[in-house]
């Protein structure tokens, strides 16, 4: 009986942590970024995630569940977005931003995600790009992976996203936390 009565109840008192949905082209430095923002350390390996990754934790008194979804596999688990999308509270994309030969590819993959969920997502979602690896010499800049990427054009497909490009290095942390405050702050508004 007491499990009927509290049925409509569940979830009305406890919080439910923001789901953030993190991808981007195979060696990008997704998890890196992941790690460098739970742990502070660097992460020692160097193994690519297949298929997907969850990750809870907390940060700055917030707690937040990431969803890293492997590069190498990405076009098969595109029809699986929508899925893991459909409960996000933003989106984070990782380019490489000293790999000028894959920003067609980056480009390309990027519009295919944000079709596959366009309307299962709200369309204010947040979504920040890590211009990751600005560290190396001759890195593209933020505002080179904003036209790269051709954000704007993003917009002009009804996809009226707020969009913030961040250059990071996951590494050292260089930008992180900055894209990720950013996000969380953003993510309040929908």
């Amino acid at each position: 009986m007491g499990t009927t009565l509290g049925k409509p109840f569940v979830g009305l008192f406890q919080e439910t942590e923001p789901r953030i949905v993190l991808f981007g082209l195979p060696g990008t430095g997704k998890s890196l970024i992941l790690h460098k923002l739970k742990t502070g350390e660097i992460l020692s390996t160097n193994m690519p995630t297949v298929g997907l990754e969850m990750e809870s934790f907390k940060y700055k008194n917030t707690s937040i569940c990431f969803v890293e979804m492997g590069g190498q596999l990405r076009y098969s688990m595109v029809p699986l977005w929508k899925h893991y999308c459909a409960e996000a509270s933003g989106l984070v994309y990782v380019v490489d931003t000293k790999d000028r030969e894959r920003m067609d590819e980056a480009k390309s993959f990027l519009y295919m995600v944000m079709d596959e969920i366009q309307g299962k997502v709200p369309d204010n979602m947040a979504v920040v790009v890590y211009a990751n690896k600005h560290e190396v010499p001759g890195a593209m800049s933020a505002s080179e992976i904003s036209n790269e990427l051709d954000l704007a054009s993003l917009r002009q497909r009804n996809w009226q996203r707020n969009w913030h490009v961040q250059s990071s290095c996951a590494i050292s942390g260089d930008g992180l936390h900055e894209g990720l405050d950013w996000l969380l702050k953003n993510a309040e508004r929908m």
